[in-house]
Protein backbone atom coordinates (compact mmCIF):
# COMPACT_ATOMS: atom_id res chain seq x y z
CA UNK A 1 0.00 0.00 0.00
CA UNK A 2 3.18 2.21 0.61
CA UNK A 3 4.36 1.95 -2.80
CA UNK A 4 1.08 2.43 -4.31
CA UNK A 5 0.56 5.45 -2.28
CA UNK A 6 4.46 6.27 -3.32
CA UNK A 7 3.72 6.08 -6.82
CA UNK A 8 0.52 8.36 -6.72
CA UNK A 9 2.21 10.70 -5.21
CA UNK A 10 4.69 10.66 -7.76
CA UNK A 11 2.72 10.61 -10.87
CA UNK A 12 1.06 13.33 -9.16
CA UNK A 13 3.86 15.61 -8.98
CA UNK A 14 4.94 14.70 -12.61
CA UNK A 15 1.87 15.73 -14.09
CA UNK A 16 1.67 19.18 -11.74
CA UNK A 17 5.85 19.90 -12.92
CA UNK A 18 3.96 19.44 -16.48
CA UNK A 19 1.90 21.71 -16.19
CA UNK A 20 3.60 24.13 -13.56
CA UNK A 21 4.60 27.02 -16.27
CA UNK A 22 0.50 27.37 -17.93
CA UNK A 23 -0.39 28.11 -14.35
CA UNK A 24 2.36 30.47 -13.06
CA UNK A 25 1.61 32.50 -16.79
CA UNK A 26 -2.15 32.55 -15.27
CA UNK A 27 -1.89 33.73 -11.77
CA UNK A 28 1.80 35.40 -11.63
CA UNK A 29 -0.12 39.29 -12.65
CA UNK A 30 -1.59 41.24 -9.95
CA UNK A 31 -5.50 40.02 -10.96
CA UNK A 32 -3.81 36.46 -10.46
CA UNK A 33 -2.36 36.93 -7.45
CA UNK A 34 -5.46 38.06 -6.33
CA UNK A 35 -7.58 35.29 -7.56
CA UNK A 36 -5.33 32.92 -5.98
CA UNK A 37 -5.25 34.95 -2.32
CA UNK A 38 -8.78 34.32 -2.73
CA UNK A 39 -8.74 30.63 -3.33
CA UNK A 40 -5.88 30.46 -0.62
CA UNK A 41 -8.20 32.23 2.15
CA UNK A 42 -11.14 30.74 1.22
CA UNK A 43 -9.42 27.45 2.19
CA UNK A 44 -8.11 28.21 5.06
CA UNK A 45 -10.91 30.66 6.86
CA UNK A 46 -13.76 29.75 4.20
CA UNK A 47 -15.51 32.18 1.91
CA UNK A 48 -18.02 34.22 5.10
CA UNK A 49 -14.80 35.49 7.07
CA UNK A 50 -12.24 36.00 4.06
CA UNK A 51 -11.98 39.77 4.17
CA UNK A 52 -10.46 42.12 1.30
CA UNK A 53 -7.80 42.72 4.16
CA UNK A 54 -7.11 39.63 3.73
CA UNK A 55 -6.94 39.22 0.31
CA UNK A 56 -4.77 42.81 -0.64
CA UNK A 57 -2.10 41.34 2.18
CA UNK A 58 -2.09 37.91 0.79
CA UNK A 59 -1.81 39.15 -2.98
CA UNK A 60 0.76 41.88 -1.80
CA UNK A 61 -1.41 44.86 -3.78
CA UNK A 62 -3.09 47.84 -2.66
CA UNK A 63 -7.14 48.36 -2.35
CA UNK A 64 -6.75 50.66 -5.44
CA UNK A 65 -5.13 47.67 -6.75
CA UNK A 66 -7.80 44.89 -6.08
CA UNK A 67 -10.50 47.86 -7.30
CA UNK A 68 -8.82 48.01 -10.18
CA UNK A 69 -9.37 44.93 -11.49
CA UNK A 70 -12.86 43.69 -8.91
CA UNK A 71 -15.63 45.43 -7.85
CA UNK A 72 -16.63 43.33 -4.49
CA UNK A 73 -15.51 40.23 -3.05
CA UNK A 74 -17.99 38.52 -4.43
CA UNK A 75 -16.47 39.38 -8.09
CA UNK A 76 -13.35 37.99 -7.06
CA UNK A 77 -14.90 34.80 -5.88
CA UNK A 78 -16.31 34.29 -9.03
CA UNK A 79 -12.73 35.06 -10.75
CA UNK A 80 -11.39 32.44 -9.26
CA UNK A 81 -14.19 30.11 -10.25
CA UNK A 82 -13.12 30.89 -13.51
CA UNK A 83 -10.09 30.87 -13.18
CA UNK A 84 -9.99 27.00 -11.98
CA UNK A 85 -12.39 25.85 -14.21
CA UNK A 86 -10.31 27.20 -16.96
CA UNK A 87 -7.24 25.17 -15.56
CA UNK A 88 -8.90 21.87 -15.88
CA UNK A 89 -10.04 22.88 -19.41
CA UNK A 90 -6.40 23.74 -20.03
CA UNK A 91 -5.06 20.72 -18.64
CA UNK A 92 -7.30 18.17 -20.23
CA UNK A 93 -6.67 19.61 -24.02
CA UNK A 94 -2.86 19.98 -23.18
CA UNK A 95 -3.42 16.15 -22.32
CA UNK A 96 -5.54 15.05 -25.16
CA UNK A 97 -3.03 17.12 -27.60
CA UNK A 98 -0.28 14.42 -26.91
CA UNK A 99 -2.37 11.54 -27.96
CA UNK A 100 -2.09 9.77 -31.33
CA UNK A 101 -3.73 11.46 -33.75
CA UNK A 102 -5.68 7.44 -34.11
CA UNK A 103 -6.52 7.39 -30.58
CA UNK A 104 -10.16 5.28 -30.16
CA UNK A 105 -12.87 7.33 -27.82
CA UNK A 106 -11.50 5.39 -24.57
CA UNK A 107 -8.52 6.86 -24.90
CA UNK A 108 -9.92 9.74 -25.02
CA UNK A 109 -12.16 9.64 -22.44
CA UNK A 110 -9.64 7.77 -19.85
CA UNK A 111 -7.51 10.56 -20.69
CA UNK A 112 -10.19 13.27 -20.05
CA UNK A 113 -10.92 11.15 -16.67
CA UNK A 114 -7.45 10.71 -15.34
CA UNK A 115 -6.53 14.55 -16.33
CA UNK A 116 -9.66 16.18 -14.30
CA UNK A 117 -8.82 13.37 -11.13
CA UNK A 118 -5.18 14.72 -11.34
CA UNK A 119 -5.81 18.14 -11.36
CA UNK A 120 -8.25 17.95 -8.55
CA UNK A 121 -5.14 16.54 -6.66
CA UNK A 122 -3.00 19.23 -7.66
CA UNK A 123 -4.73 22.24 -7.32
CA UNK A 124 -6.67 20.95 -3.89
CA UNK A 125 -7.44 24.99 -3.10
CA UNK A 126 -8.85 25.43 -6.63
CA UNK A 127 -11.06 22.29 -6.61
CA UNK A 128 -12.33 22.96 -3.42
CA UNK A 129 -13.54 26.33 -4.36
CA UNK A 130 -15.15 25.03 -8.20
CA UNK A 131 -16.86 21.93 -6.85
CA UNK A 132 -17.31 22.34 -3.18
CA UNK A 133 -17.45 26.54 -1.92
CA UNK A 134 -19.15 27.42 -5.11
CA UNK A 135 -22.45 25.67 -4.16
CA UNK A 136 -22.89 27.88 -1.48
CA UNK A 137 -21.19 31.48 -2.49
CA UNK A 138 -22.80 32.73 -5.85
CA UNK A 139 -24.98 31.81 -8.14
CA UNK A 140 -22.76 33.19 -11.01
CA UNK A 141 -20.08 31.13 -9.88
CA UNK A 142 -22.39 27.74 -10.04
CA UNK A 143 -23.48 28.54 -13.01
CA UNK A 144 -20.33 28.70 -14.72
CA UNK A 145 -19.48 25.22 -12.68
CA UNK A 146 -22.19 24.01 -14.60
CA UNK A 147 -21.49 25.09 -17.87
CA UNK A 148 -18.16 23.46 -17.02
CA UNK A 149 -20.25 20.12 -16.29
CA UNK A 150 -21.82 20.58 -19.93
CA UNK A 151 -18.52 21.30 -21.94
CA UNK A 152 -17.82 17.51 -20.32
CA UNK A 153 -20.97 16.15 -21.62
CA UNK A 154 -19.89 17.96 -24.84
CA UNK A 155 -16.92 16.26 -25.30
CA UNK A 156 -18.30 12.84 -24.18
CA UNK A 157 -20.95 13.26 -27.03
CA UNK A 158 -17.93 13.94 -29.82
CA UNK A 159 -16.02 10.91 -28.73
CA UNK A 160 -19.11 9.26 -28.91
CA UNK A 161 -20.16 9.61 -31.99
CA UNK A 162 -16.85 8.95 -33.74
CA UNK A 163 -17.01 5.94 -32.12
CA UNK A 164 -20.66 5.37 -33.67
CA UNK A 165 -19.22 6.30 -37.26
CA UNK A 166 -16.31 3.68 -36.38
CA UNK A 167 -18.93 1.02 -35.27
CA UNK A 168 -22.39 1.42 -36.59
CA UNK A 169 -23.74 -1.05 -34.09
CA UNK A 170 -23.55 1.04 -30.87
CA UNK A 171 -27.28 3.06 -30.36
CA UNK A 172 -28.02 5.82 -30.06
CA UNK A 173 -27.98 7.94 -27.12
CA UNK A 174 -29.38 11.04 -26.46
CA UNK A 175 -28.05 14.14 -25.09
CA UNK A 176 -29.93 14.21 -21.73
CA UNK A 177 -28.32 10.70 -21.09
CA UNK A 178 -24.80 11.83 -21.68
CA UNK A 179 -24.79 14.93 -19.70
CA UNK A 180 -25.49 12.87 -16.76
CA UNK A 181 -22.20 11.52 -16.96
CA UNK A 182 -20.27 14.57 -15.63
CA UNK A 183 -22.82 15.40 -13.19
CA UNK A 184 -22.52 11.99 -11.60
CA UNK A 185 -18.84 12.25 -11.37
CA UNK A 186 -18.82 15.97 -10.41
CA UNK A 187 -21.08 15.29 -7.27
CA UNK A 188 -19.22 11.85 -6.42
CA UNK A 189 -15.85 14.04 -6.17
CA UNK A 190 -17.28 16.67 -4.89
CA UNK A 191 -18.31 14.24 -1.75
CA UNK A 192 -15.00 12.36 -1.53
CA UNK A 193 -13.26 15.82 -1.14
CA UNK A 194 -15.08 17.15 1.33
CA UNK A 195 -15.12 13.47 3.12
CA UNK A 196 -11.31 12.30 2.50
CA UNK A 197 -9.61 15.84 0.64
CA UNK A 198 -8.85 16.16 -2.92
CA UNK A 199 -5.49 14.04 -2.59
CA UNK A 200 -8.13 10.42 -2.98
CA UNK A 201 -9.86 11.88 -6.22
CA UNK A 202 -7.46 10.30 -8.40
CA UNK A 203 -8.03 6.67 -7.19
CA UNK A 204 -11.42 7.10 -8.32
CA UNK A 205 -10.26 7.59 -12.34
CA UNK A 206 -10.83 3.66 -12.81
CA UNK A 207 -14.25 3.71 -11.93
CA UNK A 208 -15.46 7.12 -13.30
CA UNK A 209 -14.27 5.48 -16.30
CA UNK A 210 -15.70 2.50 -16.27
CA UNK A 211 -18.47 4.70 -15.84
CA UNK A 212 -18.45 6.32 -18.83
CA UNK A 213 -18.01 3.49 -20.88
CA UNK A 214 -20.84 1.56 -19.62
CA UNK A 215 -23.00 4.37 -19.77
CA UNK A 216 -21.55 4.86 -24.01
CA UNK A 217 -22.16 0.93 -24.18
CA UNK A 218 -18.54 0.87 -25.61
CA UNK A 219 -16.24 -1.91 -25.52
CA UNK A 220 -13.57 -1.77 -22.13
CA UNK A 221 -10.44 -2.74 -22.05
CA UNK A 222 -9.03 -5.84 -19.91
Amino acid sequence: MREENAAASVQRTSFAERHRAAREAVLTSQRGRLVEAMVECVDRKGYPATTLTDLVAKARVSRTTFYDHFANKEECFVEAVHTGVDIVATRIADELGQLPPDADAYAKIESIVVTFCQTVATEPDFSRLVLVDSLTVNQTAVDYRDLAADRFAQLYRIFYDQARAADPTLPEISDELIALIPDAIGERTRRVIVSDGPARVPELAPLFVQLVVTVLGLPTRS
